[in-house]
């Protein structure tokens, strides 16, 4: 079934030499450097001829603090750029990483002035690596990100596995195709399932001979024109095609132009003659050596949506990473450095402010094979496949799409599946049934997802629900502990340290909440956020409580509310002008205006425009749009009544 294709598991490392030192042997001769530099540096020589760690970051450090004193000359530049980078590299080895980074950093800007490329390149996987990261969110059950691309989902994660291996409560299959072969008889049983089943189809055409074929793709319409009659039998099936994935690791790469006109000219075809099908572009977590993925980015009119192949794996290449290859790791997010979160992020950073995203083959290796090793990783991939199924629709809400290869074909180093491994098949099934997840049906709608909490949030007076997400470089689940106004308020040693804080009884105003993260014992990061507390406020439009992910707010005792939640509760279609920073609403041959921070609304009605006086004038909390409830609503028609006792706001449309 399909199993004639060709995917990629492992990273092409390139043999990297870089220069990242300056001579060792530097002498009186040399120029100017201050005289007291010379005795600083010849105990520095020594402790690097001897490995001396200690020796390398105390003479080191103190080689640092005396040039920086002076003003720069380029031999300055080119002994700091050594220094910074050995100094770092001596922390690096001794497990300090917050201070390796630190290192790193201040490394970088001589490292690029020395052009010593690959040695910036590996500091700055490690500064991103080994900074810690502490971030909190909580649920809502407002879309935090929709970019209206063809096929996405409002709110929530489709999920699924590849067509082998599928399951009744899943929305998305994964199938294989070759480039060049037609839909084989067996896809179009999966089609009609798809159908039956109402759930979505990606499917991954891979180009087998690489870089080899794509210059020839434009020259022969008549396989996509096949295909895509194919496709159109399935007119009601979503379907996502990724075309030529992987692009930026493969053996064969292909010249990034022409990759570009090989996907512009399938993906013009398929757009001009299909309603369903979603163009997705498709690279590896991490490039090859060098290889810049935008590089073949066929640009945003050609893409619908972009994809990664995020791959969680224990053992760069199948093997043992040694202290000194620690960059691997770093670079091509494996190992210590596998945290699914940052294997994305990279991706995401680049595309995810104007396409949704999906990881359209994911997996996480529970089992090494190669001549050197042959290792069980169950309780590692495990415990990482939780962060990935968790985390990164939680971090990144572009992510509308997961789809698990539950395969493997001998040979390959890394084994994913699910269907021999007990433990992980069990914890794939737990994790799917997370609220963010589209259950059963392309159609339906996640129940929650997540909106990161940030310092000045306007939260209710009731239980706030709070999870964290932690990054710290070489622990994969350290302890989190909470702290509201200084007062313990409760810990978790399991992701994704879920914790309730109550605010029920907490006064109106500022209130302080810190999250510490706790690492074999001693704290490696912590954050402070500053939260206002407000009344907790109810409106109902037309019997049905709105949905909003800000609370509403009483201002000048106006109910303030987030514009988009009302106008769509009262029907309205609503457009955002963000360079006036003015949001203009249409219903039933009534349209209305405001500005924010303006006191005044236009309404204009059957040609007549009306200026309305506002007593608290559109404001933006927690990064929404706040409207006054009252003004809104009886511009369009509808009453409204305040329940001040119970702090209800009632709006009935006009019938």
């Amino acid at each position: 079934m399909g199993k004639a294709f060709k995917v990629f598991r492992t990273f092409v490392a390139a043999l990297i030499i870089f220069c990242i030192a300056a001579p060792v042997g530097l002498t009186a001769s040399a120029a100017s450097l201050p005289s007291e530099f010379w005795r600083v540096n010849d105990a520095y020589v020594s402790a690097k001829e001897n490995g001396d760690d200690d020796g390398i970051i105390r003479y080191g450090e103190q080689s640092i603090e005396l040039l920086t004193s002076y003003t720069e000359t380029n031999q300055i530049r080119e002994i700091l750029a050594s220094r910074y980078y050995d100094v770092a590299d001596a922390y690096d080895r001794r497990n300090d990483f917050v201070t390796a980074a630190y290192y790193y950093e201040k490394y970088i800007p001589y490292g690029e002035y020395m052009g010593w490329t690959d040695g910036v390149i590996i500091a700055k996987s490690k500064v991103s690596q080994y900074t810690p990261v502490v971030k909190n969110y909580t649920e809502t059950n407002v879309p935090q990100v929709y970019y209206g691309a063809k096929n996405e989902p409002e709110m929530g994660v489709l999920y699924g596995e590849v067509v082998e291996y599928t399951r009744e409560n899943e929305s998305m299959v994964l199938v294989y195709v070759n480039y060049g072969d037609d839909l084989p008889v067996w896809a179009g049983a999966i089609f009609d399932t798809a159908r039956q089943r109402g759930i979505a189809v990606e499917i991954a055409l891979n180009i087998l001979d690489e870089g080899l074929a794509v210059g020839d793709i434009p020259n022969h319409s008549d396989y996509i024109e096949r295909v895509t009659e194919q496709l159109n039998q399935y007119a009601d099936v979503p379907i996502y095609l990724r075309i030529g994935a992987e692009m930026n690791i493969w053996d064969d790469l292909a010249d990034p132009n022409e990759y570009i006109e090989a996907f512009r000219f399938i993906s013009s075809y398929v757009k001009a003659n299909t309603q369903h099908v979603a163009v997705v572009w498709s690279v590896s977590h991490a490039s090859s050596w060098n290889i810049d993925m935008e590089d073949y980015y066929p640009g945003d009119e050609y893409v619908d949506w972009v994809g990664i192949s995020a791959y969680l794996i224990r053992h760069f290449q199948g093997q043992e990473q040694p202290i000194d290859k620690r960059y691997n790791d770093t670079f091509f997010c494996s190992g210590d450095g596998a945290d699914p979160v940052m294997v994305v992020k990279e991706t995401i950073e680049k595309f995810g402010d104007r396409k949704p995203i999906m990881l359209s083959e994911c997996g996480s290796a529970h089992r090494t094979i190669s001549p050197t090793l042959d290792t069980d990783n169950t309780e590692w991939a495990e415990r990482n496949l939780r962060r990935m199924y968790t985390y990164v629709p939680m971090v990144y809400p572009q992510v509308k799409l997961m789809a698990y290869f539950n395969m493997y074909y001998p040979g390959e180093t890394n084994v994913y599946t699910l269907y021999d491994n007990p433990v992980m098949e069990n914890s794939f099934l737990e994790l799917t049934q997370q609220r963010h997840f589209i259950q059963n049906r392309y159609a339906s709608r996640s129940e929650i997802t997540y909106k990161e909490i940030i310092d000045g949030m306007t939260v209710a007076q009731d239980m706030l629900p709070i999870y964290t997400y932690p990054h710290i470089f070489g622990d994969d689940e350290p302890e989190v502990y909470y702290y509201l106004d200084g007062e313990f308020a409760g810990a978790s040693a399991t992701l994704p340290y879920l914790q309730y804080i109550d605010f029920s009884d907490a006064s109106l105003g500022a209130h302080s909440i810190e999250t510490r993260v706790v690492s074999n014992g001693a704290r490696v990061a912590s954050q402070t956020i500053t939260v206002n507390v407000v009344e907790d406020v109810t409106v109902i439009v037309d019997g049905s409580e709105i949905e909003t992910d800000s609370v509403p707010l009483l201002i000048n005792d106006r109910t303030m509310v987030p514009l988009r939640s009302i106008f769509e509760a009262l029907g309205a279609d609503i457009t955002w002008d963000d360079a006036t920073r003015t949001v203009t609403a249409n219903k039933d041959g009534v349209t209305i205006s405001l500005t924010i921070d303006s006191p005044v609304m236009y309404k204009n009605e059957a040609g007549a425009q009306e200026d309305i006086a506002l007593d608290s004038p559109p404001i933006i909390v927690n990064e929404r749009t706040m409207v006054p409830a009252r003004a809104i609503s009886e511009a369009l028609g509808a009453s409204v009544e305040w329940n001040e006792a119970d702090q209800i706001v009632t709006i009935s449309s006009a019938a």
